[in-house]
């Protein structure tokens, strides 16, 4: 098989199973918003959906290495679309509890955990490294496939009564699609480093990824970098659905409206991103000019004195992520050596993992007092100072610089 056939079936795969996958994140964060609209339930919510995925990345990196990547990304699409199917059923009898949505955000997290550093590390395998940037770029605006997932499921949801079942079955029947067109990829087995003569265990391999981001500069401060900036991550992400039901209404049009223009940001730039990636030299500069112009969206919001001001400032930032993560996935599949990608992805994903649901533990609770708008200002400049503070990092920099050679900075920068 071609590669650019490998490349449209795993990213027509990823659309596919992407797009079910929104509509139910959507959906779940509407109804218990509109529900509720609590932040102390948020934030319930969010512990579920990322604590087991932190949990379960710290052997999933591993297990990206040392076995096939595209048969557990499979395993764990299809481990999410029976427990989704199941929920559905309970729903359907007249089961609809909050607590279940709780459940299934919690199995769904184990299936991401164990998908994340899977596909991060899969990818370089079907991708010429010369086109890692395009294809990373295009990945992005897929991953904004949002753009139609809160319209469809606000439609969806307003058609059954503001009951989920049906978003359920649409989200397994897409997972079933996405499933079927990996299976139709073909690659080349991977050899397996071994330890002597034996195959080094699970947590002496998680031992030996450790010693390996820690023992390079540019990696650890890479990492801790997206960790800080994380960390201030959840008012944003999280709590503006809120700041919405609170200030411009509890209309759940408002808040599929709100989600479609951060959606349509983060479209138009991943395809941008695809169709410039020659012109982005220095990687790393991108992750940092992308984060800065966050931070700065995020106090702008903080101010939002109408619905139509707010959606002016969301659009923006929306562009801001794939700019963000393209940059960040594409210098860490050039720079991290094939053996070590499955654990590194795993590592990020999991200070990741960690990060947000503490911001939310933090901020959480927090909200059912303050104003959201508060929250976003606080950490909308923190944002900006823990930016300005990267911009100190030269040897972060010095990675940035395109290379198609995985192994050419390793030594300079150890």
């Amino acid at each position: 098989m071609k590669p650019n056939s490998k490349i449209i079936l795993f990213l027509s795969g990823q659309t596919v199973s992407l797009f079910g996958s929104a509509l139910v994140q959507y959906a779940i964060s509407m109804h218990i918003t509109l529900i509720t609209g609590s932040g102390m339930m948020m934030t319930i919510s969010i512990l579920c959906g990322f604590l087991p995925q932190a949990l379960i990345t710290l052997f999933a990196g591993v297990w990206a290495d040392r076995f096939n990547r595209k048969k557990m990304i499979v395993l764990a699409d299809g481990m999410i679309a029976f427990t989704t199917a199941i929920l559905a059923v309970l729903f359907t009898l007249g089961h609809d509890y909050i607590w279940l949505l709780f459940v299934i955000s919690a199995v769904r997290s184990l299936g991401a955990g164990i998908q994340m550093p899977a596909v991060s590390a899969f990818l370089p395998e079907i991708v010429p490294q010369d086109s890692l940037m395009r294809v990373n770029g295009i990945n992005a605006s897929i991953r904004a496939i949002g753009l139609l997932s809160p319209a469809a499921a606000g439609a969806l949801y307003a058609a059954a009564g503001e009951r989920l079942m049906s978003i359920f079955w649409v989200d397994v029947l897409t997972a079933v699609i996405g499933i079927a067109l990996l299976l139709l990829i073909k690659t080349a087995a991977r050899q397996v480093p071994e330890s002597g003569t034996e195959k080094r265990r699970i947590f002496s391999d998680m031992r030996i990824g450790m010693k390996y981001m820690l023992e390079r500069k540019w990696l650890k401060h890479f990492v801790g970098f997206n960790m800080t900036f994380m960390l201030m991550f959840g008012p944003v992400a999280f709590l503006t659905p809120l700041m919405v039901k609170r200030s411009f209404g509890d209309a759940a049009w408002l808040l599929v409206v709100h989600e479609t223009v951060f959606a349509a940001g983060m479209t138009l730039s991943g395809l941008l991103v695809g169709l410039l990636a020659a012109k982005f030299r220095n990687k790393v500069s991108m992750v940092v000019t992308g984060c800065g112009v966050f931070g700065l969206t995020t106090l702008l919001m903080g101010f939002s004195p109408n619905f139509w001001y707010y959606l002016g400032v969301m659009l923006p930032m929306g562009m801001t992520v794939p700019v963000i993560n393209t940059g960040a996935m594409t210098v860490l599949q050039q720079r991290v050596q094939p053996d070590f990608m499955g654990r590194v992805f795993s590592l990020i994903a999991i200070t990741e993992s960690f990060a947000m649901p503490f911001s939310m533990l933090v901020f959480g609770p927090i909200a059912d007092f303050v104003s959201v708008e508060s929250l976003l200002i606080v950490t909308g400049v923190l944002m900006m100072i823990i930016t300005f503070l990267m911009t100190r990092a030269k040897e972060v920099f010095a990675a940035g610089v395109s290379s198609t050679n995985n192994e050419q900075l390793t030594n300079n920068n150890e």
